[in-house]
């Protein structure tokens, strides 16, 4: 099995091979794996991410009726 700088000699040794615009894809393919490395380690923690957007519409108007014949028409269904 190779050692972990002969597999970096190899890959440095195929990036000489690849076309300009080509190494560009490469990069995002190395940023992709990197963030999808650091999200498995969350998962094995066994924590969820709660990196999610949160919006606080404030506190509900007094009175609000959340009762289905308030808040639709009743058409007879």
């Amino acid at each position: 099995m190779a050692t972990p700088t002969q597999i970096i000699q190899a890959l440095i040794d195929k990036l000489h091979t690849l076309p300009a615009e080509r190494l560009n894809e490469v990069a995002d393919f190395v940023d992709f794996l990197k963030q999808r490395t650091r999200q498995g380690k969350s998962a094995v923690t066994g924590k969820t991410s709660l990196d999610f957007p949160v919006d606080d519409p404030g506190p509900w108007p007094e009175g609000l009726s959340l009762r289905r014949e308030d808040m639709y028409d009743d058409d007879g269904r």
